[in-house]
Order: structure tokens, then C-alpha cells, then sequence
């Protein structure tokens, strides 16, 4: 799944259906393959604004994952064991409307005219358009655009490598590769290994090419994630505890978050001669850099600013020597400003 310009989401879409499969070994009756499918869907009405499916324009020819391989793949006899001869694993979308489809079955990665839904180009697998001067790939995740001119185009991708019976490469890896159109010749430009002896991970992953230009890679069926300077370099590499844990795909970002409902605050005074203790915690947000308590007194009921005092993380303590009536809690973020105040309660004398 994934966001275009805020408006439109791409999904993959597995679609089974019947199948002429008997130049495969399947009659008299019609087997069944699995489609690969994208589409582009309207966020805000739900419409499909383009669709693709891999039948109308891949033959079953083109596939280097045998019917009948391994439970995973089918053998095309039923509707739940359908052959599928594509795996689409990733769909990707330039500025001129073109879309980029990574099929692991078929150890290929495609251009699609945004048009009409015809292949442009394909690189790898049994026809591809280029020419892999320097390197190969297969069973590969995560194909994305990086730069595109009418000369060159820049994709990364994670190279599996393997797809548990066949292997292409000794170590899966991040990829940024360079195709010239002017030679129909494509180059590895970098590759991203994991330290130490690698990792040969023979399903799923990702490369995310991050704003500093380094590469995080999550290597899917090996529970790790690794992040890399541009050259390669390895700065961080982590592994799930969990020997039987996966990691589909991993990704770094700012997050922000602003919860929909009001920062929670409890008061407590044991009298009304006795100190008195705020404590307050806003779930999920994320841009709380301190807490501003206001808080009235017995002889006025207006509300006035005891102390900003610097968030302490999920729950922040704040302890005033005199007693206060009633309070509220105002979040406050780095620059000072304001975020969200919450409810107003009133002291209570039972400890929460």
C-alpha cells in the first residue's frame, strides 16, 4: 500500500480465478492461477482510478516459480491452491503517471504505461529490455523510482537472492541500480549488505532510501533491520528478539501524533492545608515539550499559572507546597506554544 501525493492510494491486489493449465499438466477441467493486480484508488471516494492485472500482459511463460514447487506457489488445482505464477510485491508511481510493479515470481520489475497498462520495459527475468552489466537480482521486494530523465532511470530495490530453492547470490542486499536507455544497459551504482557474514533472506524486505540519502533496510524473513551511509557503511543494525519473529518491511521517519481526545489530569491533596500533586499524561502525542499547570486557590476561584515543568515522558509529577481547589493542564510544545489544555477537575483527597 502506498500514498500518491495524499490523494490516491496503490494496492496489490492477489485475484484468483480459473485458468486453462493443460499445457502444464492440468485437464480436463480448468485450473487456477493467481492474477497479480494493482490498483490506484480515490481516497476520499473510494473510486479506482486505474487498474492492472498481470494476466493481460504476462504470460505464464515468464515465470521462474514452477507450478507445483512448493505449497506457497500452488498447483493450480483449486481456487485455494492456485498457481501464482506473479507474486506482485510492490507498485510504485512517477510524476509523469507511469508505474513501477516488482513481481517476485518472475524475478522481474516493470514499467507500466499509466495509459494503458501496457509493459514499457522490464528489467530482469526471462526478456528483459536491459542489459545487467554488473550484477543480477531475483525473487526481489521493493522495487521504487529514485530519479527518472529520458536517459537514465535510478530504481532501488532488495535483492532476496533466493526464494528458498533456487539461489542467484550467497547474501541478500539493498540495491540503487542505474538503467541508460541510450545502451538498453542497466549498472549496480550501490548495494547494501548486512554486517558480518550478510544475511540471505529468501522472502520479503525492503531498501528505503532515506532524505539524508542513507538506506535503511528491513531484511524481511530475517528479523533485522540495518541503516547505512550512502557508501555503504553500516551505523545501525538491530534483530528482533524473537528467533521466529519476520520483518516484512521496515521504515524510518519523524513521527508526529496529536491525539483526538484531551490530555488526562488527576489532583490530589491528602487536606486543605497539604501540599498538593498534578499528575498528567497525554497518550500518544508526541510534540509535548512541557506541561503548564493553572490552578485556583481557596480564596479565589480564578485560574492562575502555577509552573511550566518539562515533560517526563508517558506521565509527568508536578507538586505544589500549598493546596489548590481546582486545576487544568495546559500542553506546551518547544516553541512555547500551545497545544491542548485539559479538562478541568477538582482536587481530590483520595490518593488515585
Amino acid at each position: 500500500m502506498r500514498v500518491v501525493d495524499g490523494k490516491t492510494l496503490l494496492i496489490t491486489i492477489y485475484q484468483t480465478g480459473p485458468y486453462d493449465l493443460e499445457a502444464y499438466g492440468i485437464y480436463p477441467e480448468m485450473g487456477w492461477v493467481m492474477d497479480g493486480v494493482f490498483q490506484e484508488v480515490d481516497i476520499e471516494t473510494g473510486e479506482v482510478v486505474f487498474e492492472w492485472k498481470s494476466l493481460d500482459h504476462v504470460p505464464l511463460s515468464a515465470t521462474l516459480t514452477p507450478l507445483r514447487l512448493d505449497a506457497r506457489v500452488g498447483d493450480g488445482l483449486t481456487k485455494d491452491t492456485a498457481w501464482d505464477y506473479f507474486h506482485i510485491n510492490s507498485v510504485d508511481k512517477n510524476p509523469q503517471g507511469d508505474y513501477l510493479v516488482s513481481a517476485r515470481h518472475t524475478s522481474c520489475i516493470y514499467k507500466i504505461s499509466g495509459t494503458d497498462g501496457s509493459i514499457i520495459w522490464q528489467l530482469g527475468g526471462t526478456q528483459s529490455s536491459f542489459q545487467l552489466a554488473n550484477y543480477n537480482f531475483s525473487y526481489q521486494h521493493d522495487a521504487r523510482f529514485r530519479e527518472e530523465n529520458e536517459t537514465t532511470t535510478v530504481l532501488s530495490l532488495f535483492d532476496n537472492g533466493s526464494n528458498r530453492h533456487q539461489n542467484t547470490s550467497s547474501t541478500s542486499s539493498g540495491m540503487i541500480v542505474s538503467i541508460d536507455h541510450s545502451t538498453n544497459t542497466s549498472t549496480l551504482v550501490r548495494q547494501y549488505y548486512a554486517p558480518g557474514d550478510g544475511l540471505l533472506s529468501p522472502s520479503q524486505g525492503n531498501a528505503q532510501v532515506l532524505p539524508n540519502r542513507n538506506v535503511l533496510i528491513g531484511w524481511g524473513s530475517k528479523p533485522s533491520i540495518s541503516e547505512h551511509t550512502e557508501d555503504g557503511t553500516a551505523i545501525f543494525f538491530a534483530t528482533l528478539a524473537s528467533p521466529d519473529s519476520q520483518n516484512y518491511r521496515a521504515f524510518k521517519c519523524n513521527w508526529t501524533a496529536k491525539p483526538s481526545d484531551s490530555p488526562a489530569l488527576r489532583a490530589y491533596s491528602a487536606s486543605t492545608n497539604s501540599p498538593t500533586t498534578f499528575w498528567v499524561s497525554w497518550n500518544g502525542a508526541t510534540d509535548v515539550d512541557g506541561w503548564r499547570i493553572h490552578a485556583t486557590t481557596p480564596a479565589s476561584d480564578e485560574f492562575m499559572p502555577l509552573d511550566v515543568i518539562h515533560s517526563q515522558g508517558f506521565q509527568t509529577t508536578f507538586v505544589s507546597t500549598s493546596y489548590h481547589p481546582r486545576s487544568f493542564a495546559e500542553g506546551i510544545a518547544a516553541d512555547g506554544s500551545s497545544l491542548a489544555n485539559s479538562s478541568v477537575v477538582d482536587t481530590s483527597s483520595s490518593l488515585p
